[in-house]
């Protein structure tokens, strides 16, 4: 991928980002962080798509770095991490995918529905692992980082 590609895909998810956003009412401090995240997110799914081809590792690595942005940005701004994933989504949802596997189910070509629809609910199931995954790793590095602060200092509360 060109550095002048890469550009304009990140121009065009983070022009998608906006266009979802807006309308479901993000705040509008949100919008740039979430924008943000789902320009940089979009090229990481296109330049694993370009080394490996496996559209359900790319779309997992991209899910999962969305989420972690989304966290990120959620501590920063005091805000739900939700505001910051939702909105970027949008730009990794298969949604050719899924126009092309009801275009082949009605067109009676079985081959290519299954071929299709597997590949799509591949990237779907991927998707939302990503950001589990994501919420996980954010979850149990904030257990790990307030058990190191009480390391070494006994805990009172535990006597109350």
């Amino acid at each position: 991928m060109t550095i002048q590609k890469a550009i304009i895909m990140f121009f065009v998810s983070f022009c998608a980002t906006i266009g979802y956003a807006i309308p479901v009412e993000a705040p509008k401090r949100s919008l740039l962080s979430s924008c943000f995240s789902g320009g940089i997110s979009y090229l990481l799914y296109l330049k694993i798509l370009d080394l490996d081809g496996n559209a359900f590792f790319a779309a997992f690595l991209a899910a999962f770095l969305m989420g972690i942005l989304g966290e990120f940005f959620s501590r920063l701004y005091k805000m739900p991490a939700t505001i910051f994933i939702m909105p970027p989504l949008i730009t990794l949802v298969p949604g050719g995918g899924m126009y092309y596997t009801m275009s082949y189910l009605i067109s009676d070509n079985m081959d290519m529905f299954l071929r299709e629809a597997v590949k799509t609910f591949s990237v779907a199931i991927a998707l939302s692992l990503g950001i589990v995954a994501s919420g996980l790793f954010s979850k149990s590095l904030r257990a790990f980082r307030k058990r190191s602060e009480y390391k070494g200092r006994p805990r009172l509360d535990r006597y109350r």
